[in-house]
């Protein structure tokens, strides 16, 4: 679940240490007494009692009985926190968890788009053709690197799981979801080419046609797409 935290004593402890934890600079199996963090950031007990919450619903840290807090190993972190993802982002980090992802999407998606092609509506029609035009217009008016690319990327995407009507589906979008939008920025909007939106009609025309199959193959070509991206990413940036 995700944490929401505001501009106070207890996030600036949570900025500041959970962004820390991400970068490796607080190793894992690291022990936090509060006594420690209350010198350290010179506040109450109350406020860091308060921040320890916040990292220990990020699945960062963990109270230890008679011991104080451990930190936790990555494979403990929840990874579809927006915080966390936005640590990982400012680390470098995260290349490996977008391969992850890709990996995800493969097996996902495609299943999303058959089921979205049986039970589709003239609304999410609507909305797809929305999310496309969106998309569509920020790439020649604005360029390959325009923000409003990635953001409705993820609008057709939610769109797309919407359309299932299957509430499930849905749910696991809200986790997904996020994580897109992270991969957008981190590929960076240079590599795209106007293939990328013919990718996306193509799906856009097998939804609309209710055609399970042609949705589930012009998916696949999106995805293969969307991996080379990544591996150029990846390899850039090393």
């Amino acid at each position: 679940m995700k944490t929401k935290i505001s501009r106070n004593l207890p996030t600036q402890i949570v900025i500041d240490l959970g962004s820390k934890i991400v970068h490796g600079q607080v190793a894992p199996g690291t022990i936090l007494t509060s006594d420690f963090l209350e010198i350290k950031y010179q506040v109450s007990r109350t406020v860091v009692r308060e921040a320890l919450k916040v990292l220990h619903d990020k699945g960062l840290t963990r109270p230890r009985t008679k011991t104080g807090t451990i930190v936790l190993e990555r494979s403990e972190w929840n990874l579809l926190d927006e915080d966390v993802l936005n640590w990982l982002q400012a680390s470098g980090l995260s290349m490996d968890l977008i391969a992850d992802l890709e990996e995800l999407r493969s097996t996902y998606e495609p299943g999303v788009v058959r089921i979205a092609a049986k039970r589709r509506g003239s609304r999410d029609i609507t909305q797809l053709k929305k999310a496309l035009k969106n998309m569509t217009d920020a790439f020649y008016a604005d360029g390959p690197n325009s923000a409003l690319i990635a953001q409705a990327d993820v609008e057709f995407h939610e769109a797309l799981q919407i359309a299932t009507q299957n509430e499930l589906i849905k749910k696991m979008g809200k986790l997904i979801l996020p994580l897109l939008k992270i991969r957008d920025d981190l590929v960076g909007h240079e590599l795209l080419e106007a293939d990328f939106l013919i990718q996306h009609q193509a799906i856009l025309d097998a939804i609309i046609d209710e055609d399970p199959d042609s949705a589930e193959l012009a998916m696949k070509v999106l995805l293969e797409t969307a991996a080379q991206m990544s591996s150029v990413a990846r390899k850039r940036d090393k």
